[in-house]
């Protein structure tokens, strides 16, 4: 799993702040507001998008760059 945080994450009309992103694969599993530092958190800042792929699944973008569990996809 990977976790990555922001700045903001945009999911429909709600904007969660200060928020992390947890991943497997490229389905995002949990997102949430966090209050203490996480270990094992990737800090990549600036605002993460969340939306449904043509298949249902919920996926994360992040400067226009699909995240995944150990890389971008490009």
């Amino acid at each position: 799993m990977r976790r990555v945080g922001a700045h903001e994450v945009v999911f429909s009309n709600r904007t969660l702040i200060q928020a992390v992103v947890e991943i497997q694969g490229t389905q995002v599993v949990n997102y949430y507001e966090f209050r203490d530092e996480l270990p094992m958190t990737e800090w990549l800042g600036g605002t993460i998008i969340l939306k449904y792929s043509e298949s249902g699944e919920l996926q994360a973008w992040w400067n226009n760059k699909q995240l995944k569990e150990d890389l971008f996809i490009l």
